[in-house]
């Protein structure tokens, strides 16, 4: 059976070049996303890099039948090794234009995505005789409160405390969490909220290549196996 890497939010950004790090570390990898088309386009682009598998299912992470269904299938033929939640969705605003909408658009990706993923993988994980991961890509905005980032905040705490439980629970086994809390990266993540970063901005963030890059020579250096958590200190939005 063939080793695994599957990245959550794998179309674009620091989820697609967290793949093609991993291939060029000639590792199998998965990526998981809502939009099918661009994860075509992704699969296309990543090709380019190596002759490694790549596969690409398109789904809600935060659908549990999704979940499921997902790793009854690729289980057949693959061993996850590493799980990356790196799906998320940001809205921004004061705290007095929080909504149920907002609300259902930012909570699912990262709370419930995150749990799902990582309950339906640790079966298998937990029967490796070897070290697997699961890497949480949190934020900086779990760790801190910003102004206009009360919802993001919110989710990104609520991703942060089951990380730390998750780690706890799984102390003394193989499984090893490793979370990691970046700071602005200039992805499309932004175009749906120019209320809060200008494209200006956005320019000044960290690449996506380069924090993708850093998390994966991270995890392959032997110091990972008692690492618990990568921060970039990085611009942010500091608006307090």
């Amino acid at each position: 059976m063939k080793n695994i890497t599957v990245i959550t939010g794998g179309r674009g950004g620091v989820g697609k070049q967290l793949a093609k790090e991993f291939l060029l570390r000639g590792e199998n990898v998965c990526l998981i996303s809502r939009n099918e088309k661009g994860l075509e386009k992704a699969k296309k682009e990543l090709e380019k890099f190596s002759n490694k598998d790549i596969l690409i299912y398109a789904g809600d992470v935060s659908d549990e039948t999704f979940v499921k269904a997902f790793y009854a299938d690729i289980t057949k033929k693959y061993r996850v090794t590493c799980l990356v939640n790196n799906a998320g969705v940001g809205r921004f605003g004061t705290i007095f234009d929080n909504n149920k909408e907002m609300l259902e658009a930012v909570f699912p990706a990262i709370v419930y995505g995150t749990i799902l993923m990582t309950t339906y993988a640790l079966p298998q994980m937990k029967e490796s005789k070897d070290i697997v991961k699961i890497v949480n890509i949190i934020s900086i905005s779990g760790l801190r409160g910003f102004k206009f980032e009360s919802l993001y905040c919110a989710a990104k705490a609520a991703q942060e405390g089951y990380s730390q439980v998750l780690r706890s629970e799984l102390f003394g086994t193989n499984v090893k969490v490793i979370n990691v809390y970046p700071g602005g990266i200039d992805t499309d993540f932004w175009k749906e909220n120019r209320n809060y970063v200008s494209e200006e901005v956005q320019k000044t963030f960290a690449k996506p290549s380069e924090v993708a890059k850093t998390i994966v020579d991270t995890l392959y250096d032997k110091k990972s196996l008692i690492l618990k958590d990568l921060v970039f200190e990085q611009i942010h939005m500091n608006l307090e």
